[in-house]
């Protein structure tokens, strides 16, 4: 950055400002305050010149002293600002300082909790320490509510997949060296311009073009009509869920498994769409009325009569499919019914699908082997009928809905 032949002192002149990147966000401190700065690394100490200030930025002056790495800004005896020092160009007495946290009396403000940091600034007050001074003994509002904040990000931070950001007139700045990709700060950046006119928080996932990263966004919109970007990466997260929920279904079918004494199991869509190979379709019918149960009924008949099922196995089949489709009926707004075939012809397949919410895990024991368990999303009293007149009963059920598929031997 080139200063004007003027600086620090001139009040119209904005490179400085420019340079830290902040936007509107950003203000001079005239006339320029004297600071103590200690290179963390060499623990050295000289002065500085603070020169203009933003919420997650600060520009000093110093020509004797190069200001990079880590350094301590001490504005006060027990006020004091931790940073990085981003190295600029060789010569150039102006240096940009990336604020990590604000220290006072033991208490630590992180990046986007810097609003008394920054007020103190722009209303000129440079001692700071009457405000300090009864920093413990507040007990407003404000300070319970900053306080807050300060426990809820100081756990976000020690999360390693957390990235934050600052979104300040059309540019999205992250606050501190890590990031995302270049691919996911690009969708943030679209889906935060999208969101910027409602003036409201906004929630959102990315997830990368490969599938392989997802990411939860989260944005509010700060005092100074900044907004302030927190981007999750909870990749790691949902792949345990899943485990967790997959190990949850097992043994929900394993319990189900040996108290019907194999009757009755849990099949996945992956399952039930390798059972259903091993045969063809004889027939299917969208059922949404009870008038079509009667038609269901005759055309089951027809379908099955010739493949030598006996009149009692095919009235006992025929029972419990009209009680799986007319649960569709009193639960839901109907289904489909389709009759499947197996290749060697000796065992058939009714699949009832109806489009309700499905079955929550935790319910489907009492909504299946409990008489008299009735809820918008039960199976319906009648479902140890068709336990007891079919050789094996699958059940799938999601938000997708629910799959019911009843086996019959017809040899038997």
């Amino acid at each position: 950055m080139i200063l004007c032949e003027r600086c620090p002192d001139n009040p119209t002149c904005d490179n400085c400002l420019v340079a830290l990147r902040s936007g509107g966000a950003a203000n001079k401190v005239v006339p320029p305050r004297t600071v103590k700065v200690t290179n963390l690394a060499t623990m050295e100490s000289y002065q500085a010149k603070l020169v203009a200030v933003s919420r997650t930025t600060i520009g000093l002056s110093s020509s004797e002293h190069d200001l990079h790495g880590r350094i301590e800004i001490e504005l006060a005896y027990d006020f004091r600002i931790i940073g990085s020092g981003l190295r600029g160009i060789a010569g150039d007495p102006y240096h940009i300082i990336d604020i990590e946290k604000v220290l006072r009396r033991e208490d630590v403000l992180e990046r986007l909790l810097l609003e008394e940091f920054h007020t103190w600034h722009m209303s000129g007050e440079l001692d700071p320490t009457d405000v300090l001074l009864h920093w413990k003994d507040r007990d407003d509002e404000r300070g319970r509510l900053i306080k807050q904040e300060i426990q809820k990000l100081s756990i976000l931070r020690q999360i390693e997949t957390i990235f934050l950001y600052l979104y300040d007139e059309g540019e999205v700045r992250p606050l501190g060296d890590a990031r995302a990709s270049v691919e996911v700060e690009r969708e943030m950046q679209r889906l935060v311009e999208e969101a910027a006119g409602t003036g409201g928080p906004v929630r959102e996932q990315i997830v990368t073009s490969d599938g392989t990263k997802v990411f939860e966004l989260y944005t509010s919109v700060l005092p100074d009509r900044t907004c302030g970007i927190a981007l999750i990466d909870v990749t790691a997260v949902i792949a345990e869920e899943r485990k967790r929920k997959r190990r949850e279904w097992e043994i929900y079918r394993d319990i189900l498994g040996v108290v019907t004494e194999g009757k009755l199991l849990l099949l996945s869509d992956e399952e039930l769409f390798f059972l259903l190979r091993e045969g063809h379709k004889l027939l299917a019918i969208d059922i949404r009325l009870p008038e079509q149960l009667a038609e269901l009924r005759k055309l089951f008949k027809q379908a099955l009569e010739p493949q030598g099922i006996s009149d009692k196995r095919l009235l006992q089949f025929l029972v419990a499919v009209n009680e799986a489709a007319s649960n569709t009926l009193k639960h839901g707004n109907g289904g489909v019914v389709t009759l499947y075939l197996s290749n060697d012809r000796q065992m058939c397949r009714a699949v009832i699908h109806d489009e309700g919410q499905g079955i929550l895990l935790e319910d489907i024991p009492r909504a299946t082997l409990q008489q008299g368990f009735s809820t918008r999303h039960s199976l319906g009293a009648g479902f140890h009928v068709i336990l007891q007149y079919c050789d094996r009963v699958y059940l799938s059920s999601s938000l997708a809905g629910t799959k019911l598929i009843l086996e019959c031997n017809l040899s038997r």
